[in-house]
């Protein structure tokens, strides 16, 4: 079975309506892509029945991240997540997840097929997460994923105690993997997010080969990260930066592209890229963008 390839198409969205249909078009009639990873805050789109007519019939293999709701809910309640010392900050961050599942259902009723299969979750909330907390998280959802048929994978994002200022702050790569030990949960890699924790542009292959030997790779998601504010973010910011080639202050290489892929050896449960194009871009340049990075991933 091959891996399928999803795009974080948000990021890279454009703004009118009609551009963004053509861009879902564009996307679909590249051949290679067959999911989309869908933001999901407190729902999946402003317009649930327009997203699902753009993955009709297109998409199989969508990915739903939860980590924009997660940040916008600790932004009004710091205890807020799967791995929260605190209970009720817990068990709210639990009815949420519930509430994107059933969420994911409609989408499925609406678009009268199956797109989503993989939703991935997070190790929130900053700076006081908890392993034994998102392991007993991770246990109790287990039932709510498999009754709809979907896979649960743990997202990393920049650890607290990293370098410099974090975005996320959440646990290490060490503390999910012992959160996750004796479930079926798998932990997807995002390349710009393991930088921008560490600042080092070799340290996601080496999260991804790490993950791989202990047999616990979930997904690799291509995004960029740099040193310099950029008319995508602030200097080290998660702001999912393009190829340097596109965008100079980028440390994303093709070569260190194609290093993330091969670390991988054919594990990834799906693989992934997710990047922000100018806001004046053409669909075309989007979509040219992105197929740019997947050319590397192919490479590999």
């Amino acid at each position: 079975m091959s891996i399928p390839t999803i795009v974080g198409a948000y990021a890279a969205m454009p703004q009118a309506v009609a551009e963004r249909e053509a861009f879902y078009r564009g996307l679909a009639d590249t051949g290679w892509v067959d999911g989309i990873e869908i933001p999901y805050r407190d729902g999946l789109d402003a317009d649930p029945r327009w997203l699902a007519d753009q993955l009709r019939d297109r998409f199989t293999d969508c990915a739903v991240t939860a980590i924009p709701g997660t940040m916008g809910h600790l932004a009004d309640d710091p205890e807020f997540g799967l791995a929260s010392p605190d209970e009720g900050g817990r068990q709210r961050a639990m009815a949420w997840i519930a509430g994107l599942v059933d969420d994911v259902r409609s989408l499925h009723t609406m678009v009268g097929h199956r797109v989503v299969r993989f939703v991935e979750i997070h190790s929130a909330p900053s700076n006081h997460a908890e392993p034994t907390a998102l392991k007993a998280s991770l246990a109790e959802l287990s039932t709510v994923f498999d009754d709809a048929g979907l896979i649960p994978v743990l997202e990393h994002c920049d650890a607290t105690g990293g370098v410099g200022p974090g975005e996320k702050e959440f646990l290490s790569l060490d503390d999910e993997i012992t959160a996750i030990s004796g479930s079926d949960v798998r932990v997807t890699i995002n390349w710009g997010r393991s930088v921008v924790e560490s600042h080092d542009p070799n340290l996601p292959t080496r999260h991804v080969a790490r993950l791989v030997d202990a047999g616990l790779l979930g997904g690799v998601m291509v995004s960029g990260a740099g040193p310099a504010a950029t008319q995508y973010g602030p200097a080290w910011g998660d702001a999912h930066l393009p190829l340097k080639d596109d965008e100079s202050t980028s440390l994303l290489t093709t070569e260190l592209v194609g290093a993330f892929i091969s670390a991988a050896h054919g594990q990834q449960s799906y693989q992934g890229i997710k990047i922000q194009t100018p806001a004046h871009a053409s669909v075309e340049q989007r979509l040219a963008t992105i197929t740019t990075i997947h050319d590397a991933m192919v490479s590999a």
